[in-house]
């Protein structure tokens, strides 16, 4: 009857034992480095990436998407409301704060004017600039397609018209432009009206 050890798994420290048993060399290494934690070899790797993003953040300020929005000045209209047809591209532009366009007198006063350069109100527009404290130049120019501008009242220069005297009919980007008093002084005084048909009676 045969017997059988049970075999138990090779467990020796000791070399000459381990040098009859196995063929190869056997070599000692009293001190391996212990590999190093997973989350410490990913804290050496990452540590300096999170460092370093960490350090932009704070040097780049947020944008404020508020304060840096580029506003565009105020639009221009796409109508104006008007008096007359402007059959002959006459814009005449007054400032009365009173009235939608105009009083009844003054407007008989420049329908009086109008009709001495055989002119109509049929042949002009006329615009308040009361109701348009924002107009300009190259908005009017653009709607009316005007070939002469008349201002009573105020100064040109609120239209972004540039070298124009006051009283003296004078070119500005193609456009003639008289700038003038308002109607009620240039109906009260003769010498006024005098000044203003002078420039006028030749356009």
């Amino acid at each position: 009857m045969n017997t059988f050890v049970a075999m138990n798994p090779l467990q020796t420290d000791n070399l000459i034992a381990l040098s009859l048993l196995l063929d190869e060399q056997i070599y000692v290494f009293n001190d391996v480095a212990k590999p190093a934690n997973i989350e410490e070899k990913q804290a050496l790797v990452k540590g300096p990436e999170l460092h370093a993003v960490a350090e932009d953040t704070q040097a780049t300020p947020a944008l404020n998407t508020t304060e840096n929005v580029i506003v565009s000045s105020k639009a221009t209209p796409n109508s104006y409301d008007y008096l007359g047809e402007n059959n002959k591209y006459i814009l005449i532009i007054v400032k009365n704060a009173a009235h939608q366009f105009l009083g009844k007198d003054n407007l008989d006063f420049l329908s009086k004017i109008l009709k001495a350069k055989k002119w109509s109100l049929d042949d002009v527009a006329i615009v308040n600039y009361a109701t348009y404290p924002d107009l300009n130049f190259d908005g009017l120019k653009d709607f009316f397609a005007c070939s002469k501008i008349f201002t009573f009242g105020f100064d040109p220069a609120l239209l972004q018209i540039t070298g124009i005297k006051p009283n003296q009919a004078m070119q500005f980007k193609g456009v003639t432009i008289l700038g003038t008093w308002d109607l009620d002084k240039i109906q009260k005084d003769e010498a006024k009206k005098t000044v203003f048909w002078n420039q006028l009676k030749p356009l």
